[in-house]
């Protein structure tokens, strides 16, 4: 698998290390192929950091994807899997263009499938990823979106119907909530509403802040507003937001019932933040899906979210919260004052969230989903591959 992996803090590597564990459980040997900064923990296994990356994550060797190749060929795998962000694979602005070589050269020159797991496809893609998507659908044989109206969008984006894209849902750990995790951050009997994640102008979280004096008012003196993460390191623009965010909550009005937990969180300590919330909101103004609603989800923890692509999808499959149109203060307020003033409503959909992780978002099942695609790709490209008799024209 070609992907980001821990010590890296970023949300790709810890959906690797979630599938990957499950792939292991099912009885598969994986090997991680990844960049210099993601070393792993002690005692990981067949982990192979050779991408060289500068301090900002970007790749220093224009000949990287050399590398790439070079290392795979050298691990004899079954499937090459690739986690994909634009963002993951940059060299000098490339558009993350330097992937289509490798994928030109184990399409030609071995019998490997490739599967490309894309993290971000949008309902409307723009000119560069829509050319991008077209390409790399050609060279690989397996592209994987979380969502189905990801796959729906694309033949309207690329001008052509693709046969080989598959959806398999984010997965979501068999969780239960951390034991003494809202007195260990001091919120006691709180009624706690949360905002969890890197802080990036598009995750929207200063709309909470500003319409936080009035629900603080409406929900009385148990509410608090916890805002937890931190700017993604080497990213600009999370490094120009995040002073703007925390200028928001020092003036606002209802500040003293504003908790800030700063942290590039590891998986525990993430979880166990969650673990504090009685409502998260995801008030994002641009998202393909969300690994923080999968996780709340497995925690029994309900949402608000933006209606738009997967967010509003999972909300109205699992029926575990709410979802307010993009950009509207007003309906977002009104949907956390009604949730947190409704505990019965609330309940409901916290019990509904747990119950959509067991029964479609479990690991295991991902991973089953994962080992089934793979196993047809290796069957399909076998039987392409195989002598055609030549038939008699008599």
């Amino acid at each position: 698998m070609v992907t980001s992996w821990p010590p890296r803090h970023c949300g790709i590597a810890t959906y690797s290390q979630d599938v990957v564990k499950a792939l292991r459980k099912e009885g598969h040997e994986v090997h991680i192929v990844t960049f210099t900064d993601c070393k792993g923990k002690k005692g990981d296994k067949f982990v192979h950091p050779v991408l060289k990356v500068k301090k900002n994550r970007e790749l220093v060797d224009a000949g990287w994807d050399h590398k790439l190749f070079e290392t795979i060929a050298r691990i004899e795998p079954d499937v090459v899997h690739i986690q994909h962000e634009y963002g993951l694979y940059l060299y000098d602005d490339d558009h993350s263009a330097g992937l289509l070589r490798p994928f030109f050269k184990w399409k030609v020159e071995t019998e490997i499938p490739t599967v490309v797991t894309y993290h971000s496809v949008y309902t409307v893609l723009d000119r560069v990823e829509a050319i991008y998507m077209d390409v790399a659908l050609e060279l690989t044989n397996a592209c994987i979106v979380h969502e189905e109206y990801q796959k729906n969008n694309l033949p309207i984006n690329i001008g052509r119907v693709p046969n080989n894209v598959y959806v398999i849902p984010h997965g979501a750990k068999d969780l239960v909530p951390f034991i003494g995790s809202k007195e260990k951050y001091g919120l006691g009997r709180k009624k706690v509403v949360g905002l969890i994640g890197w802080w990036e102008p598009n995750k929207g979280f200063e709309r909470v802040v500003k319409v936080w004096p009035k629900i603080k008012k409406d929900l009385g003196p148990k509410a608090m507003l916890v805002v937890a993460g931190d700017a993604r390191p080497g990213s600009s623009s999370g490094q120009i937001y995040k002073p703007k965010l925390l200028k928001a909550i020092e003036k606002s009005s209802a500040s003293k019932s504003i908790k800030i937990i700063t942290g590039s969180f590891s998986p525990e300590q993430y979880d166990e933040v969650l673990s504090t919330f009685d409502l998260m909101v995801l008030p994002y103004s641009r998202a393909s899906q969300s690994g923080n609603l999968a996780h709340s989800f497995a925690l029994g923890v309900p949402c608000v979210a933006t209606a738009m692509e997967g967010l509003k999808a999972e909300i109205e499959n699992s029926k575990a919260g709410m979802t307010v149109p993009p950009g509207d203060d007003v309906e977002l307020a009104s949907a956390i004052m009604h949730i947190m003033k409704h505990e019965s409503l609330r309940k409901r959909y916290a019990k509904n969230a747990a119950k959509y992780v067991t029964k479609k978002l479990t690991w295991g099942i991902v991973a089953r989903k994962h080992i089934a695609l793979y196993q047809k790709l290796i069957k399909d490209l076998a039987e392409e591959r195989r002598p055609k008799k030549k038939e008699n024209p008599f």
